[in-house]
């Protein structure tokens, strides 16, 4: 499915939608997408916090852009 495609399907889909809570969630996606600061949700902050105290920890460790990209690459090798 082209882009354009994908486009006029979502369009047509949203004219049919009468479920205002519904309408009202994927404007506040839309906004939170096109907002300059991306306020989190206190469980995605929760989450970033764990993942910190975790790397503080010595418990896991980043990669360096390289180092990622070559993970990244080899998976994609495999499939």
């Amino acid at each position: 499915m082209s882009t354009s495609d994908l486009k006029l399907s979502l369009v047509q889909r949203l004219l049919s939608e009468n479920d205002r809570a519904f309408l009202d969630r994927l404007r506040d996606l839309f906004e939170r997408r096109d907002a300059d600061d991306v306020d989190l949700t206190d469980a995605e902050l929760a989450e970033l916090e764990g993942l910190r105290a975790r790397r503080l920890s010595g418990e896991s460790k980043g990669h360096s852009l390289e180092e990622a990209m070559r993970l990244v690459r080899e998976r994609l090798k495999k499939g």
